[in-house]
């Protein structure tokens, strides 16, 4: 057994929260690769010690700006969703239009979607955003049970077949030209796999 151990998480604290929130802001405005470490320290106003401490490198920053923005999507496509459905059995198709949405905006497409993958490497990528269209597809899917229209055991695959879905047309939508044109394509595609599945359930 290796005798290494996993550094201690960083307490909150101000000068983290002002380096993610500077990183943020330039990582979204130029890119990651274009935003060194000295100008995030200075428009922080902290020491490179205080971003040494509070994280091991740039990627570990990173890491941290899209695990803070994460629970800004999933608080987001609840809200949203739960103002446009008009019954339980429409959160699964309302919910992922709203996601395919929020995935298409400016700062979210760049960070989470474009940089995200190259920086961190898809594996990661995709491990730390998982949790999220999981919750979300757990939570929707489970209407369709509560109603009898889904048995429980049919919920692991369909959530692994809708979340790979759902990961492939972010990705889309992060490597198009045409950003809102590649949303509807998926959106669309996505409408017709959900209504298919409902016609199925209702059967």
């Amino acid at each position: 057994m290796s005798s290494s151990r996993a550094a201690p998480a960083k307490k909150p604290s101000r000068n983290r929260e002002k380096l993610i929130e500077v990183a943020r802001r330039l990582f979204a405005t130029r890119g990651y690769g274009e935003v060194g470490t000295e100008e995030i320290v200075r428009e922080a106003g902290v020491t490179r010690g205080a971003l040494y401490h509070q994280f091991a490198d740039k990627r570990d920053l990173f890491r941290a700006v899209l695990s803070e923005m994460l629970p800004e999507i999933g608080e987001r496509l609840y809200t949203e969703t739960m103002a446009r459905i008009g019954h339980d059995r429409d959160d699964l198709q309302v919910g992922a239009q709203v996601l395919l949405r929020i995935y298409a905006e400016p700062e979210v497409r760049r960070l989470f979607l474009i940089e995200g993958p190259a920086v961190l490497g898809l594996a990661d990528w995709k491990a730390l955003q998982a949790p999220l269209s999981t919750l979300f597809l757990d939570h929707a899917l489970r209407h369709l049970v509560e109603e009898g229209l889904l048995g429980e055991s049919d919920m692991p695959a369909l959530i692994e077949l809708l979340s790979g879905a759902l990961q492939q047309a972010a990705l889309g939508i992060a490597a198009a030209e045409a950003p809102e044109a590649a949303r509807a394509a998926y959106a669309k595609g996505l409408d017709r796999l959900i209504e298919g599945l409902m016609r199925g359930v209702e059967k």
